[in-house]
């Protein structure tokens, strides 16, 4: 390792998610500013390799740890010849380090825990599970979906036709949209795998339209976010460990830089359960 001094750059796609503000809130309290850079990116693979080397140029950092983005093999290439290791977390490419929950087994759990509610029509809300020619990403959306379509097979259940929604933001207005849909194709429990804020707008819909949570439908949120917590009625949920995560990052962006330069690593943590009112 040069001398240079530590300078960790942080991008995602865009600081909209919870998601990724609590993630950026935790390196915020860990790395000194002096020693720390946000900037956006894009999800359009073209965008995104341009947007990617351009910060290379002119940041300078001697990491780069990216959040729900997929880099072109290129820009890792780039990147290595550069000496600039590449973290990504919530995704994985090859020749990048990873750091991550297991997604799958989170998928498993929720629909694990519907099932045994005695629920049967079981819908799920997703990212987007398919990777498009402009677009990279689709990690955590593919594996979940896969622990929980599994989890309702092995049960001798699967997913309702049309219950399976795949949405763009994993945004509160997400969860407004999918939810009338939901409750026409009479299901009795959802799993948001798009995270706490879209079941915050599952939750809104079900106020206003006088069905039950749980009792009609039960709702398994993702992440849990502060506001978990603080909705009515409060939300079940998989717990990801931002801190931990954050921590993990830190310390592959510090005493393990030369080492993953070379060899990549791949951390996972484990999720958890957090039982409360709406499942």
């Amino acid at each position: 390792m040069t001398n240079q001094p530590m300078k960790i750059l942080v991008t995602t796609p865009y600081f909209g998610s919870s998601f990724q503000i609590a993630i950026l809130d935790y390196f915020k309290k860990l790395v000194k500013p002096e020693n720390l850079s946000f900037r956006s990116s894009t999800g359009e693979v073209d965008k995104q390799f341009e947007s990617l080397k351009k910060m290379l140029a002119e940041n300078k950092p001697t990491v780069l740890i990216a959040i729900s983005m997929c880099p072109h093999p290129d820009i890792i290439s780039l990147y290595k010849t550069s000496n600039v290791p590449i973290i990504l977390i919530d995704e994985e490419a090859e020749g990048a380090s990873t750091i991550a929950i297991d997604n799958y087994t989170g998928g498993r759990m929720a629909a694990e825990h519907l099932i045994s509610k005695g629920r049967k029509k079981i819908a799920i809300i997703t990212g987007k599970t398919q990777s498009r020619a402009n677009y990279a990403g689709n990690y955590n959306a593919r594996l979940r979906l896969m622990g929980f379509s599994e989890a309702l097979k092995h049960k001798g259940l699967s997913i309702p036709a049309g219950c399976t929604i795949e949405v763009p933001n994993y945004s509160r207005e997400d969860g407004v949209v999918a939810m009338p849909n939901l409750i026409g194709a009479s299901v009795d429990a959802i799993f948001c795998a798009a995270a706490d804020n879209c079941a915050q707008g599952l939750l809104s819909v079900a106020r206003e339209r006088g069905v039950r949570i749980p009792e009609d439908i039960a709702v398994i949120g993702f992440d849990d976010l502060p506001i978990a917590q603080l909705s009515t009625p409060t939300l079940t949920t998989i717990r990801q460990p931002m801190k931990e995560i954050v921590d993990a990052a830190y310390k592959m962006s510090t005493t393990q830089r030369d080492e993953i330069l070379n060899n990549p690593k791949k951390v996972l943590f484990k999720p958890e359960l957090i039982i409360r009112q709406s499942a």
